[in-house]
C-alpha cells in the first residue's frame, strides 16, 4: 500500500503532463508539414509563360542526357506550349485583406476560361501548369494561372499551406474576378488542378455549385488519409497524425479535416468531371483518385465523368546518378494522349 502511495505522486504528474506532451508533439508534425515554401521548388524566377522548362529537384529535364520516358516533343518541342502574350493580374481575396498574382491570356471572347490552380509549395510558374494550360491555349482556351496564398508572389496570410481548407477560396475569388472584370459566363470557366490544386478544387467545387467542369490531375480525397501519408512521406511518425490535426486547431486555428476533396465526387450532380493518377504515385497515393473516380461515378450523370489510371514514372539524371518521379508525370511521359484528353473534356464540358 505504501508503495503505490509513493508512486501516487509520479502518476498524477504524468496525467498532467501528457496533454502538453501531446500538444507540443503535434505542434512540432503541424509546423513540419504545414509549412511553405515560396520560391516554386526552384521554378519561381526561371519560368513564365513565355518560356518555361519543367523541373525536377532543380535540373531541368531538358537538360539531362539520361533522361528516359520523356516523349521527345516535350523536352525538344516545349517551345510549342508556351503562350506569349500573356498578362499580369492582381485579383483580391475578399473580405480577407489578401492579393493573388495571376498570369493570364485572353485570347478570344466567344471561348471558355479554365483556372489552373498548383500543388503545395509550387506556383503559376511551375512547369506541370504552364504545360498543361499551353495545351488548352493552343486549343483557342483563354486560361489563368495563379499563385494560391502564402505561395509565389501572392500575399503571406499565416506562412503555411491548409491542404484546400483555406485555399479553396482563392479559386473562388479568381472565378468571380473571371465574371466580374473578364466578362465571362459561370458556365464557361472550368478548373484544372494538381496534387493539393486537384484537392484544393474540389473543395471549391464542392462548395460552390456554379462550376460546372473539373480536372483533378493526382489529388487527394481523404483529408485525414492525407494527413497520416504526409507523415509518412516526411519520414515523422504517422501516428503523430490526431496530434499534428489537434495541434493546428489550437496554435493556428486551422481545422485541417473539415473539408473533404472527396465531397466534390458526392455533390457533382450533372456537372463534370475528370480524375487523372499515375498508377506508381508515391506523393499522393493511388487510392485517392481511385475513390474520387468511384464515388462520382456512382453520382454523376452517365457520360460526364471520366477517369484515366496509367503507369506513368519519369527517370532523370540528377549530377550524381539516377532519380525518379511519379506525381504529376502523365502529362510528360503521355503527352499526345494527355493534351487529347484534356482539350476534349474541356471542349465538351464548357463549349
Amino acid at each position: 500500500m505504501g508503495f503505490k502511495k509513493e508512486l501516487l505522486p509520479f502518476f498524477l504528474m504524468l496525467i498532467l503532463i501528457m496533454p502538453y506532451g501531446y500538444y507540443f508533439a503535434g505542434k512540432q508534425v503541424y509546423d513540419t508539414v504545414a509549412h511553405t515554401n515560396t520560391d516554386c521548388w526552384g521554378n519561381f524566377d526561371q519560368n513564365t509563360p513565355e518560356q518555361f522548362a519543367p523541373l525536377r529537384n532543380e535540373v531541368p529535364l531538358n537538360e539531362s542526357t539520361k533522361s528516359e520516358n520523356i516523349t521527345s516533343n516535350i523536352m525538344e518541342g516545349l517551345s510549342e506550349y508556351w503562350w506569349p502574350g500573356y498578362e499580369n493580374a492582381t485579383i483580391e481575396v475578399e473580405d480577407e485583406d489578401l492579393f493573388l498574382s495571376a498570369w493570364y491570356l485572353r485570347q478570344n471572347d466567344s471561348m471558355p476560361w479554365v483556372i489552373f490552380v498548383h500543388g503545395i509549395r509550387g506556383c503559376k510558374s511551375g512547369g506541370e501548369l504552364m504545360i498543361s494550360s499551353g495545351m488548352l491555349a493552343n486549343a483557342g482556351f483563354n486560361v489563368i494561372s495563379f499563385d494560391l496564398r502564402d505561395h509565389g508572389e501572392s500575399s503571406i496570410d499565416d506562412n503555411r499551406v491548409s491542404g484546400g481548407q483555406d485555399e479553396w477560396k482563392d479559386v473562388v475569388a479568381v472565378f468571380d474576378w473571371l465574371v466580374e472584370e473578364q466578362g465571362a459566363e459561370p458556365d464557361d470557366i472550368g478548373l484544372f488542378g494538381t496534387s493539393m490544386g486537384a484537392g484544393t478544387v474540389a473543395i471549391a467545387f464542392s462548395l460552390d455549385d456554379r462550376m460546372q467542369s473539373v480536372w483533378l490531375d493526382s489529388g487527394y480525397s481523404d483529408m485525414g488519409k492525407i494527413v497520416v501519408e504526409e507523415l509518412e512521406f516526411q519520414g515523422l511518425p504517422t501516428f503523430l497524425g490526431p496530434a499534428g490535426i489537434f495541434a493546428g486547431k489550437i496554435s493556428a486555428g486551422q481545422n485541417l479535416v473539415e473539408y473533404y476533396p472527396l465531397e466534390a465526387a458526392s455533390e457533382i450532380g450533372d456537372r463534370h468531371m475528370y480524375v487523372v493518377h499515375g498508377n506508381q504515385d508515391k506523393r499522393v497515393r493511388l487510392h485517392h483518385g481511385e475513390e474520387m473516380c468511384e464515388i462520382a461515378l456512382e453520382n454523376g450523370q452517365e457520360g460526364n465523368v471520366e477517369c484515366w489510371f496509367e503507369d506513368s514514372v519519369i527517370r532523370y539524371d540528377v549530377g550524381k546518378g539516377m532519380d525518379s518521379d511519379e506525381h504529376v508525370s502523365l502529362m510528360l511521359t503521355h503527352t499526345d494522349d494527355y493534351e487529347t484528353r484534356l482539350v476534349d473534356f474541356f471542349t465538351r464540358s464548357l463549349i
